[in-house]
């Protein structure tokens, strides 16, 4: 059965922002829904786009699975300081609800570890390879790129390439989610600490992890591997 892609609409920042606090107020499902038709409708004018648009952000912040239950309280309490970083908790939650989004991010991050830029050709032929060619991923992938754009985590060096931005995070309480969000996409058994600081799906973000604070914390689960202090996932 092949993946559901799902994220199918560009996403801004303050749209993102305006769910969150929705959720923050304590309002249910139905009136976040309500208020996202009001405000959305300002600026999208079509029913089917501003439905599918409203579908993304309640599938980000709202309709959260069990499993996440966690990852999302964390991710609140985090917003609710105002010295956290926004976009990295967004793209947080954005990475364990669309995996389309979650393989993007690793794309670009792994090979702009190697190099400034990359092509939205190249992108979309990765993106093939892994998903099968579908129209609804080559219609995706641009979307997630005006996305990308749109959030300030890439901006255009000449048409079809692109350049990373990159945003310093300090704030514990929002790198404890991001590397709450990376652990639920269990692509790993497990971390050397080294690796959480690079990991290339959270690749706008530069910070350190502290195996102190991971220690202290009762989020995460510290192992010894092979002589290392690894953090494993549950």
């Amino acid at each position: 059965m092949a993946k559901m892609i799902g994220l199918s609409r560009s996403i801004k920042l303050e749209w993102l922002n305006k769910t969150v606090e929705l959720v923050l107020e304590g309002k249910n499902e139905t009136q976040i829904k309500d208020e996202l038709n009001e405000y959305l409708s300002f600026e999208i004018k079509s029913p089917t786009v501003l439905r599918k648009t409203r579908e993304i952000l309640m599938n980000i912040w709202v309709r959260t699975p069990e499993e996440l239950s966690t990852l999302k309280q964390q991710a609140l309490e985090a917003y609710k300081d105002e010295k956290s970083n926004k976009l990295a908790l967004h793209w947080s939650m954005m990475l364990v609800a669309y995996p389309v989004f979650s393989d993007v991010c690793a794309l670009i991050g792994k090979l702009t570890n190697i190099q400034d830029t990359f092509a939205a050709s190249w992108l979309k032929e990765k993106l093939f390879e892994m998903w099968g060619e579908r129209t609804t991923l080559f219609h995706s992938s641009d979307k997630i790129l005006q996305t990308l754009k749109q959030i300030g985590a890439i901006e255009n060096e000449k048409v079809g390439v692109y350049r990373i931005k990159k945003y310093p995070v300090t704030d514990v309480k929002t790198i404890q989610v991001l590397l709450l969000a990376i652990l639920h996409l269990r692509e790993r058994a497990y971390y050397e600490i080294a690796e959480l600081s690079s990991v290339p799906q959270a690749f706008p973000f530069e910070y350190t992890v502290s195996l102190e604070w991971l220690h202290d914390s009762d989020l995460f689960t510290l192992s010894n591997f092979g002589g290392k202090i690894v953090l494993t996932v549950d």
